[in-house]
């Protein structure tokens, strides 16, 4: 059995500077070390090569400074590398490296090629389902564990997703994408390092994987970074005095009172009413929201894209549509009119029941064939970042994903706007195809205010005959409720850490909880603990969340967890610990023992509930 595994290296994200006079990163000084899901991905190959028999594979594409990263998969165990390096890659996109792995992969047999979820530096997990449309392979995003066949023809796949699990069962070969929980990383020390420098390293250069290099690079990339934007925010925190935890308590209610992040966001949650439809011909085509059901109820994302596409439409003279697909869609119809869509394209189908990459991919792919929108915005969900580099790989376009923001320059070009490196720097980027597409984090965007007046013209969208049976669902696992799978669109958010002491005092968390209106969230340490789902966990292994109030309770503040709540509007730390971490990220601050604060601080949110 082969196995190939494509890993990057990236830098360190805690050691990033930004120069804010030449808008660029400083990369010198910084370490360099494997991505950390590619870790999982080696791992999980080499634990199947041992079981099983075969040899271990390891691609990157990268400057010369990335057979380090070679070295390092070789000490793991891993039995050969190569080594796609020359100056024609310089600039890829996830495109343009998806397309020379696949060129460089048909060179090699295989039956499993593994990739990392996504990479910590650009934070894209793009590339794999991208190989994987590019070489006609099954793909399984999210991997969470897997099981081979006696016969090795066949692999059961856990995939996680953002209410549960999926177990898939696929057909060799197949391309997969590790999640952290896969398994535990290689940890490689000098004496496996030094065997790895004697283990083969092939290097292969973009003339001989093709004749045209224009294909590779800058030159070949559909998308690129037209400028890159500081937003490291520097919070200055108002830790909060006084003679015990009531006194605290209240103050603390007074300023958050003060600052507006006792109610809905001070900017509001919702735009204006969505304009009436407006069907006529418009020059600028149709801007896309590709809605997402969970449950069988419309996700607040939906609305969200919708709510951003109004605005986008308006700028590019352009018609708002939505796209749904689903077993029983037609009555989410009114909805989306309520919320912006002058038209919808509806796809009905038993089919669709569950969202699975083969159909809908087929399905989205071919409705942006029939139709050519200019836009087309999915949610970054587990689904939405799924589907999206499949779709822009078969048709050959630019993907741009987890957006904060969009806009539209003067030359009716979409900028998109995506945070990298831990949210510390923004990339403004652009695509020269069309359509344009890009993926959006839920929570970032306002929706409109539904105007119930508002009708649109419904378009059937038909299903493809499916041939596809590579990959089967065959068991949905669900976790977690669906205000927790939503947990990165809520408004409010206590998260908990192991400062707490132990699972047995959630019950007072709850309660701070149920007083605030807020989600729960959780760090990476409670998670593994056993203490809260996955699906609770925020950071950078995690969700990424913006809600208007955070409020993190014996949280330590280690930078994992703190690249997940960059974008909050206001953020609360109680902590016994006077030096944590959490301190220096906060707006607000108490030092205290949790177990006085909370009861106070759920008096006082009682006592605000009843003021006049």
């Amino acid at each position: 059995m082969r196995l190939i595994v494509c890993i990057k290296q990236v830098p360190e994200v805690a050691e990033i500077k930004f120069n804010p006079e030449t808008n660029t990163i400083v990369r010198e000084g910084v370490p360099n070390s494997v991505n950390p899901f590619d870790r999982r991905a080696l791992a999980e190959a080499i634990r199947l090569r041992d079981v099983c028999g075969g040899e271990v594979v390891v691609f990157t594409m990268g400057p010369p400074q990335a057979r380090d990263a070679l070295v390092e998969c070789l000490g793991a165990g891993a039995d050969r590398a190569i080594h796609l390096v020359d100056k024609a890659f310089a600039g890829s996109d996830t495109l343009a490296t998806a397309r020379a792995l696949a060129l460089a992969l048909r060179r090699e047999h295989y039956d499993i090629i593994f990739c990392g979820k996504y990479s910590v530096d650009a934070e894209t997990g793009q590339v794999g389902p991208e190989l994987a449309e590019m070489l006609d392979l099954p793909q399984v995003t999210g991997a969470t564990r897997l099981e081979l066949s006696e016969d090795h023809k066949h692999l059961t796949i856990e995939r996680e997703t953002d209410d549960g699990f999926e177990t898939i069962e696929c057909d060799l070969p197949v391309l997969l994408t590790a999640a952290e929980r896969l398994i535990r990383p290689i940890k490689v020390k000098e004496p496996q390092l030094e065997a790895g420098r004697a283990k083969p390293i092939v290097e292969v250069t973009a003339a001989e994987l093709s004749a045209d290099t224009s294909i590779f690079g800058f030159s070949g990339s559909p998308t690129w970074v037209q400028e890159i934007r500081s937003i490291a925010r520097t919070r200055q925190v108002e830790m909060i005095e006084g003679a015990n935890a009531e006194e605290k308590a209240a103050k603390l209610i007074e300023w958050l009172e003060a600052r507006g992040a006792l109610s809905d966001r001070t900017d509001g949650r919702e735009i204006e009413p969505a304009p009436n439809a407006t069907l006529e011909s418009s020059s600028g085509g149709e801007v896309w929201a590709v809605a997402e059901l969970l449950d069988g109820k419309l996700r607040r994302v939906s609305f969200e894209l919708l709510g951003k596409g109004i605005e986008l439409a308006r700028m590019l003279n352009a018609r708002l549509a939505a796209f749904v697909a689903g077993a029983d869609v037609t009555t989410h119809a009114k909805t989306l009119a309520a919320h912006g869509a002058d038209r919808i394209y509806l796809a009905e189908d038993e089919l669709l029941t569950r969202y699975t990459t083969a159909a809908y991919t087929s399905l989205l792919a071919g409705a942006i064939n029939s139709y050519s929108p200019a836009v087309v915005l999915l949610p970054s969900t587990a689904n939405g970042r799924d589907l999206a580099p499949r779709v822009a790989a078969r048709l050959g376009v630019g993907l741009t994903a987890d957006c904060i923001d969009l806009d539209v320059n003067e030359h009716g070009a979409l900028v998109q706007h995506k945070p990298a490196f831990g949210g510390n720097i923004i990339a403004l980027i652009y695509s020269r195809t069309l359509p344009q597409i890009a993926t959006v984090k839920p929570g970032m965007l306002r929706a409109a205010a539904p105007n119930r007046s508002r009708t649109a013209e419904v378009i059937d969208v038909a299903m493809p005959k499916l041939l596809d049976r590579r990959a089967r669902l065959i068991e949905v696992r669900k976790e977690v409720p669906l205000e927790v799978a939503e947990l990165d669109e809520s408004e409010r958010i206590v998260c908990v850490g192991t400062g707490i002491g132990g699972p047995e005092n959630l019950v007072a968390i709850e309660a701070l909880a149920r007083a605030l209106g807020a989600q729960i969230g959780a760090t990476r340490r409670v998670v593994d603990q056993g203490w809260l789902p996955r699906h609770q966990q925020i950071g950078l292994t995690g969700r990424v969340v913006s809600p208007a109030l955070y409020v993190g309770i014996g949280v330590r503040g280690a930078l994992n967890h703190t690249i997940g709540i960059q974008q909050a509007g206001t953020i609360v730390a109680i902590n016994i610990d006077a030096n944590a971490e959490i301190f220096h990220t906060a707006d607000f601050g108490i030092v205290g023992d949790w177990a006085e604060i909370v009861p106070a601080l759920i008096a006082q949110l009682r006592l605000h509930e009843h003021k006049p």
